[in-house]
């Protein structure tokens, strides 16, 4: 059985991109841990004194009106900006937890890339942990997506959670086509790579 020409090429990158391409994942995977993770565990613990709000759909509130200037209207949206002010521990975490949820989301995600890259630097891309390793991204895309709208949902219900606010604050998830069809996309090509390694091992069984 012949290697589609398309699969062989994939395998000719060079060390060179490929040690571009690790170095660049590195350099990202180390800006998200300090960005998504280092800095807000350090705001939930009190050592920085981080942004306490958020925006928040709200229902309930008369929303104030603006004039019309030679034809420009401006209009109120149904959201607004939740502030805690000198917020507790538990407060602090309930503002910080969407964000290093996501962080490690991303963090595990670029792992399974650097993974992959290093493949490709060993010049064996459809090595057979390779499908698993772009199906388990294309989990990490979906399941975050909807994961990061729960979680920012629950925890700002629970910050306002006993207070008047809750009346007005509704208990609301949105949800973004965009990154499921993204899951999409890469799960399809864990396929692709699933195919290739199944083609490498039948060539390799004919020689």
């Amino acid at each position: 059985m012949r290697v589609p020409q398309s699969i062989v090429n994939l395998g000719r990158w060079s060390r060179t991109d490929a040690l571009v391409l690790q170095g660049l994942l590195g350099i990202v995977f180390v800006v998200q841990a300090i960005l998504g993770m280092v800095i807000p565990l350090l705001g939930v613990v009190g050592v920085l004194d981080l942004a306490s709000s958020r925006e928040v759909p709200v229902t309930g509130v008369a929303a104030p009106e603006f004039p019309d200037a030679d034809g420009v209207q401006l209009s109120a949206s149904g959201s607004a900006a939740l502030t805690v002010d000198d917020p507790s521990f538990s407060q602090r975490v309930l503002l910080e937890l969407p964000t290093i949820v996501g962080a490690v989301l991303i963090l595990l995600g670029i792992y399974l890339l650097f993974r992959i890259a290093r493949t490709l630097c060993l010049g064996d891309p459809f090595q057979p942990r390779n499908p698993l390793r772009l199906f388990g991204i294309a989990i990490l895309i979906a399941v975050g997506s909807v994961a990061a709208s729960l979680l920012q949902a629950v925890t700002t219900d629970q910050l306002v959670a006993g207070t008047p606010l809750a009346d007005h604050v509704p208990f609301s998830v949105e949800f973004s086509l965009l990154p499921l069809l993204v899951a999409l996309l890469v799960a399809a090509l864990a396929e692709a790579f699933r195919i290739g390694v199944r083609l490498r091992e039948d060539t390799e069984g004919l020689v």
